[in-house]
């Protein structure tokens, strides 16, 4: 799972940021075909994967884990959406840079939401590179910010947008949190900030495990719960009403969990 760490961790951080920005985005999708590929689309009871028929290989996976992916999501949160998901693959650098924009043509994954409402939008380079067991996950975190998008303040603090994201993500594969994230140390002071910078990587670990401790002490259903409450805040509404994710608890369970 180190792999699927190194491509989660420039994944998602600017979704929410980037719901923002909608002057900024297409209105309509431009045409995913090529000078020498046609574009497809691949529909499926959960929704659609539209890319060029150059990439059809990878077009072919990601139509064959989505409804699987949005199921997945959906029994997690008890919640009213869509529970479909448009997915793109861009043909080309230029047409993914058109969607995501400059700073976030390097990610696996994001999900957007612009005029012409939400998707996710693959790099086909990155995603590529994936196992399924790898492209599952990456789906489900992106699926995780479809589904809960109209209930997230823009302003939510990241440590929990993203936390609740992978930790639906990962559910289920029966990973220790040490295999899920390897980074991870009980020398933990504060909430995880830097998504975007040198710490990026360890900050994703450690919001994940923000909720597998909370999960040990609310239980499945009480992260959501708290997730869904928190969510709507903004950073400094959360940040002063933690409740149960308590930082000396939480440094606790670390020192417990992997030592």
């Amino acid at each position: 799972m180190r792999h699927l760490r190194t491509l989660l961790a420039v994944t998602v951080a600017a979704t929410f940021l980037l719901g923002l920005n909608v002057a900024l985005r297409p209105a309509e999708l431009r045409s995913t075909a090529t000078t020498h590929c046609k574009e497809t689309a691949l529909t499926v009871a959960s929704g659609a994967v539209t890319s060029s028929s150059c990439d059809g290989e990878l077009a072919s996976r990601v139509s064959g884990l989505l409804d699987e992916s949005v199921r997945g999501v959906a029994d997690i949160l008890d919640i009213s959406w869509a529970r479909r998901v448009e997915v793109v693959v861009p043909a080309t650098d230029s047409e993914l840079v058109s969607l995501v924009g400059p700073a976030f043509a390097d990610m696996a994954g994001i999900a957007i939401r612009d005029g012409a409402g939400q998707r996710v939008v693959i790099n086909r380079v990155r995603a590529a590179a994936l196992t399924d067991v790898e492209l599952r996950v990456l789906l489900r975190h992106e699926i995780t910010h479809v589904a809960t998008r109209d209930l997230t303040s823009d302003s939510a603090p990241l440590w929990l947008v993203e936390g609740f994201a992978d930790w639906v993500a990962f559910h289920g594969l029966g990973l220790s949190l040490r295999q899920a994230a390897p980074l991870l140390t009980s020398d933990v002071s504060a909430l995880p900030a830097d998504f975007g910078g040198a710490g990026r990587d360890l900050a994703y670990q450690q919001a994940y495990s923000i909720m597998v401790y909370l999960e040990s002490k609310l239980g499945e259903r009480g992260v959501v719960d708290f997730f869904l409450q928190h969510a709507s805040m903004s950073t400094a509404e959360s940040t002063a009403d933690l409740g149960a994710a308590d930082l000396a608890g939480w440094r606790e369970f670390l020192k417990t969990t992997i030592g």
